[in-house]
């Protein structure tokens, strides 16, 4: 299925989440999880834009897609996708601009799932 462009979060990934074993249980426990772990995460890509190290930053947005991935937030993921990429095949890029992209789109994404935590 095709997300739509301007989709944060995939609303399939939550309700998939919350279907699991007829209760909303997972669900809280990986929105949880997410707006625990999320903020660390960027403060640490944020940490690692300025260095020279390619390696640190790969495994940053590595580590930071897995888990906007785990609650559908698919424009953070491809972001953090296209600098892991990047970094890891050796590519030229802007580090700062890169990271800036990823900090936007995951704080929108943490800004929802806090909604949907909220509501649930």
């Amino acid at each position: 299925m095709e997300i739509a462009a301007n989709t944060v979060i995939d609303h399939n990934v939550i309700a998939e989440l919350k279907a699991i074993g007829g209760t909303e249980a997972l669900f809280k426990r990986v929105a949880n999880h997410f707006v625990e772990k999320v903020p660390g995460r960027l403060a640490e890509i944020e940490g690692i834009a300025g260095s020279q190290d390619v390696g640190a930053l790969a495994n940053a947005a590595h580590a930071l897609k897995s888990v906007v991935s785990s609650l559908g937030a698919r424009r953070a993921g491809k972001a953090c996708e296209n600098l892991e990429l990047l970094a890891r095949t050796g590519q030229e890029f802007v580090a700062r601009d890169l990271v800036d992209i990823i900090v936007m789109e995951t704080r929108a994404a943490l800004a929802e799932v806090e909604k949907l935590r909220s509501a649930a």
